[in-house]
């Protein structure tokens, strides 16, 4: 019985791979045409015998395959052909210098054609409503920011102490699983709405994800046209129900403004379409 006829299917498998393989680097030259071609290499000093029980010392030579030649890369930059790089234009000395790149983006006015820019709704960047009415009276919420700060305990807001406790929250308090953020924010109900609908939607009330529906594009649209939009996004969510404020915040920058339905003096847009911010609020 022949070896061909005993090799198992991985074996053969393992050798049409080894064909393959060698051709296509024959094809980019990067193999001698002949496997039989010799070549001297330096074997590394052994401590132990071999699997022959020949003892090598270092520096032993023995035959090897040869390697094809090595094709150099036909690019190469202006400083290696000896040529002189573009000069920086002023433009780009600002940019290093402020970390502004405001004058590689265009302002929607000019960006969009005059037909959108008519219909689109202009907004200054901010959002000067409230918890939506209704909302406010289920969860029975205090009528602005302040009242409702207060009547919950009050106490000096900073970011080491999110819940105006008058003292840094501990981590060891967070459920597993959930971020120190949503955590928080699942605290602040009453006393902060803006940073509960931020990351939550109203509870018992489940929220949605994926595509917007056309009534919800809609809503986002009349509550931007009575109240303005642009920060305070969980106030805003609190209008749309299923979403929470970073779900109309993402829908601002990815869609509404790229589709010149609102104008906002605090985005520009580049030369694929995409929104950037560059208004005075670091994002």
């Amino acid at each position: 019985m022949t070896r061909q006829s005993v090799i198992s299917e991985y074996e053969r498998q393992r050798l049409k791979n080894i064909k393959e393989n060698r051709e296509m680097l024959l094809a980019l030259n990067l193999v001698a045409d002949q496997p039989s071609a010799k070549r001297k290499i330096q074997v590394a000093k052994k401590d132990k015998k071999d699997s022959r029980g020949d003892e090598q010392s270092d520096g032993d030579w023995e035959e090897g395959p040869a390697r094809g030649k090595l094709q150099q890369p036909s690019r190469r930059s202006k400083r290696l052909r000896g040529e002189s790089a573009e000069p920086v234009t002023k433009v780009e000395e600002r940019v290093v210098e402020t970390g502004d790149i405001s004058e590689f983006l265009t302002p929607a006015d000019t960006y969009f054609d005059k037909d959108t820019i008519s219909k689109a709704i202009r907004v200054s960047g901010h959002f000067a409503g409230w918890v939506e009415p209704q909302a406010m009276a289920r969860l029975d919420i205090q009528g602005n920011a302040e009242r409702a700060w207060e009547t919950e305990g009050g106490g000096k807001f900073s970011f080491k102490d999110p819940l105006g406790i008058g003292k840094p929250l501990s981590k060891r308090v967070v459920p597993s699983g959930q971020s120190m953020a949503k955590f928080v924010a699942s605290k602040l109900l009453k006393k902060n709405p803006n940073a509960y609908f931020y990351r939550h939607t109203e509870p018992g009330v489940e929220q949605w994800t994926g595509d917007w529906t056309d009534e919800e594009k809609r809503i986002f649209l009349d509550v931007a046209e009575r109240f303005g939009c642009g920060d305070k996004w969980g106030l805003f969510s609190t209008y749309i129900p299923h979403r929470v404020g970073y779900q109309c915040s993402n829908y601002y920058r990815q869609y509404v403004i790229p589709n010149g339905w609102i104008i906002d003096d605090n985005y520009r847009l580049d030369s694929t379409g995409h929104a950037i911010y560059v208004g005075k609020h670091k994002r």
